[in-house]
């Protein structure tokens, strides 16, 4: 299902277009065509050259990369996120594939438009480096997690977090499968299984998709998170404890970038 979009949602105005002028935002509206995908859709290959920056408007799409028989997620993106910014910007071929987890609603805007637009767009152009200095960022932090934190403390980390995002208090609701979140954490759904049993005498236990953390203070402390570095940019510091130390085609049923 393709329509043409009439306007951006609430989250996508206050991402990369907001403050763009409104002529920009005019063009783009009737330029870049609104889809709903259904689950487990490749809408980008690694290695292709894209022709659309894609928008979530809705659902969640996973980036992932692959080599040989290895495969790991790279990211998960929910509404008013865009990807493959930084490919887009550049007119390179895509380091890594995207694809949908559940039903979604994409907005495919042509990236030659947006490239246009970066040019005559000064707004625009500054949202885009904020927005690729936060993924620059983000990924550094990734890369902190992967390669100066055990297994344990990686999945710590990811509770802590996760109980941060979600508010609750001593109870953290799973938003992924189990072995979604071990790829996201770079290990196998085996060694996830035996952190969360390793992680019982900090008072972790799993119900389902239910985790209960009865001794949080204990839990940030293993997690070594470091109270300026590992809180996101949009996290105040002071939420975590001190821690001491330490080609594409266009088909009839949608706008992909892969090889078919």
């Amino acid at each position: 299902m393709t329509t043409v979009a009439k306007e951006f949602d609430a989250e996508a105005a206050v991402g990369l277009f907001s403050g763009v002028c409104e002529g920009s935002l005019s063009h783009l509206y009737r330029s870049s065509p609104i889809e709903i995908v259904p689950d487990d859709t490749i809408i980008i290959s690694e290695g292709v050259r894209l022709r659309h920056l894609h928008i979530v408007r809705r659902g969640v799409i996973e980036l992932f990369a692959q080599a040989g028989e290895s495969r790991t997620t790279i990211s998960l993106l929910g509404p008013g996120e865009s990807f493959i910014l930084a490919a887009v910007v550049n007119n390179a071929v895509a380091l890594m594939s995207a694809r949908t987890l559940g039903g979604t609603e994409l907005m495919h805007i042509p990236a030659n438009l947006f490239r246009k637009l970066l040019k005559s767009d000064q707004q625009l152009l500054r949202n885009v480096a904020c927005s690729l200095a936060g993924n620059f960022r983000g990924v550094v932090r990734h890369l902190r997690d992967q390669k100066l934190r055990s297994t344990n403390q990686r999945l710590a980390a990811y509770l802590v977090r996760l109980h941060q995002q979600q508010g609750a208090r001593g109870v953290v609701r799973l938003p992924l499968r189990k072995n979604l979140i071990a790829s996201l954490l770079g290990m196998q759904p085996s060694s996830l299984s035996r952190a969360f049993a390793d992680l019982q005498v900090l008072g972790v236990t799993v119900e389902q998709d239910r985790v209960n953390l009865a001794k949080l203070e204990e839990l940030e402390t293993f997690a070594c998170l470091h109270q300026r570095v590992d809180a996101t940019d949009a996290t105040p510091v002071n939420r975590y404890r001190k821690v001491d130390g330490s080609p594409e085609r266009l088909e009839k049923k949608g706008i992909r970038d892969h090889e078919i």
